[in-house]
């Protein structure tokens, strides 16, 4: 879920939702001396940054970025952008001994690998993309915002998952979102977050919650925890039945039992937050539309054969029937409805169109998966859908509830139209 705003634009919101830290403000970084050793200074509104990389565009609008940030932030955050207190400085490092030299790295970790933050103050190494090199400077940006304005930045996997949400961004015409979900991986170079999720559940090595909220950010981290860390803050922030628990949050990051109030702040949504956590990272993509891909729920089924309806533009609909082990259920779909438009609608029905497939079965055929509290190995999962089409029976190896879709790309849901009427049946 993006958020934009023009650079000039000021924002009147609500009053600061936790104390700003009593963090020291950055050191008085001697500019004449710096740039007597090839490192000048760029300055913005909230910012100096300190580079030895040469002029370039790409390099010397960074500090316009920056400030462009500082209300986006704020926003987020429930802060006045007015009530944003200290200038950051910045180190953008393509020498590493030029900064030591003169004393400018930090000195409790002079051999961070790409990005370091204290307080007001954060380190950037120089990146192989510009797309990447901005990821990083909002990445540690958002660090140096949260310690500082809202005086902590919550458990590891929080931190890390709010920089990298925050600093997945678009930038063009002096224009910056945060929070984007990239639309392609050509526009976001060496990024890579979706990739290393989608080849971890495809090796079927997914992780799950309890397994990204350990993450733990006082150690040196790769780039497979930032991805998880992203994907569980992008998830939660996205999908509407989760957000305003995520967003919450904020108001705890100084707490040290921060992750039992993230556990406490979804409650009886535990389940369905697992549930849907099974479903985003299964089918995880470049443009994941979260509003539509969000579990939709049917009302609980009665006895005998039950009639639902499952809309084609939406992910994964639980169907309300509770299906248990050993027993067979017989699934029958039937009615016409539109996969597509591309100038002309695609006209559908639940087996498929097989002129277009997506991740190997006909695009538009409906498929069905069981909503286990305890997956077993073996059932049909959201990983490893059944293919039912028109007409199939099911026999669960574990009691769960059965959900349904019809076969699209999660980013293209939008162009779909109509319903598959469905009907459940014992089959014994």
């Amino acid at each position: 879920m993006a958020f934009a705003i023009a650079c000039a634009a000021v924002l009147a919101v609500n009053a600061p939702i936790a104390h700003a830290a009593n963090a020291p403000l950055p050191r008085e970084v001697d500019a004449e001396r710096a740039a007597a050793a090839g490192i000048r200074e760029l300055t913005g509104q909230h910012i100096r940054l300190f580079t030895d990389l040469p002029l370039s565009p790409a390099v010397d609008e960074l500090p316009a970025v920056f400030d462009a940030a500082i209300p986006l932030w704020a926003k987020y955050f429930e802060l006045d952008e007015r009530s944003v207190r200290g200038k950051f400085v910045g180190f953008l490092i393509s020498d590493r001994e030029k900064f030591a030299a003169l004393g400018l790295l930090p000195e409790e970790n002079r051999d961070f690998a790409n990005g370091y933050n204290r307080n007001y103050e954060f380190w950037l190494v120089e990146q192989p993309s510009d797309y990447y090199r901005r990821h990083l400077l909002l990445h540690e940006g958002t660090h140096a915002f949260m310690q500082t304005q809202l005086g902590g930045a919550g458990a590891g996997w929080y931190m890390e998952g709010m920089a990298e949400l925050l600093g997945t961004h678009r930038w063009q015409d002096g224009q910056l979102e945060l929070g984007v979900m990239p639309a392609s991986k050509e526009g976001v170079p060496m990024w890579g977050r979706v990739k290393i999720v989608r080849d971890a559940v495809k090796a079927g090595k997914p992780w799950p919650i309890e397994a990204v909220i350990e993450v733990d950010n006082r150690r040196q981290l790769d780039t497979e925890h930032y991805a998880w860390t992203w994907a569980l803050a992008s998830m939660l922030d996205g999908t509407p039945a989760f957000r305003e628990e995520f967003r919450s949050l904020k108001g705890v990051v100084a707490d040290p039992a921060f992750n039992d109030k993230f556990r406490a702040a979804y409650g009886p949504k535990w389940r369905l937050l697992n549930q849907q956590w099974a479903a985003f990272v299964a089918q995880l993509d470049y443009g994941y539309d979260f509003e539509r891909m969000a579990i939709a729920l049917q009302p609980a089924a009665k006895r005998g054969a039950t009639e639902v309806s499952i809309a084609a533009d939406r992910g994964w609909q639980a169907t309300g029937w509770k299906l248990e082990a050993g027993k067979s259920y017989r699934v029958s779909a039937k009615g016409q409805f539109q996969i597509a438009n591309d100038g002309e609608p695609w006209p559908c029905e639940p087996n498929g169109v097989t002129i277009e497939y997506h991740d190997g079965m006909p695009l538009g055929v409906l498929l069905g998966a069981i909503a286990s509290a305890k997956p077993s190995e073996g059932d049909p999962s959201f990983a490893r859908p059944l293919l039912i089409g028109s007409a199939a029976v099911i026999q669960p190896k574990s009691d769960g509830v059965l959900c349904l879709r019809v076969n699209d790309s999660p980013a293209k849901l939008g162009d779909n139209g109509g319903a598959v009427e469905v009907e459940i049946a014992p089959a014994d």
